[in-house]
């Protein structure tokens, strides 16, 4: 499926400093190593294309804590 930039949608969120910085580090460090600068936008749908890809159980989440949790254990059995 080829992406375009007129399909895609805005979503405003919010995180704490620290995760924002940990975005720019990991985009400047792509740089850095040889590579491109990798935009915020780029890395979190590549995430979002992990998760979409993990069989994830969010039955009964009832907390950001829980779903992180639930998150590593689908990622432990990713293969």
């Amino acid at each position: 499926m080829v992406e375009r930039k007129q399909d895609y949608f805005r979503v405003p969120i919010t995180m704490p400093s620290n995760m924002v910085s940990f975005l720019e580090n990991l985009g400047i460090t792509c740089k850095k190593s040889g590579g491109h600068k990798i935009a915020n936008t780029v890395i979190v749908r590549s995430a979002l294309r992990l998760l979409m890809d993990l069989d994830l159980d969010i039955s009964g989440v009832k907390s950001e804590e829980e779903l992180e949790s639930r998150m590593k254990d689908a990622a432990k059995r990713y293969k």
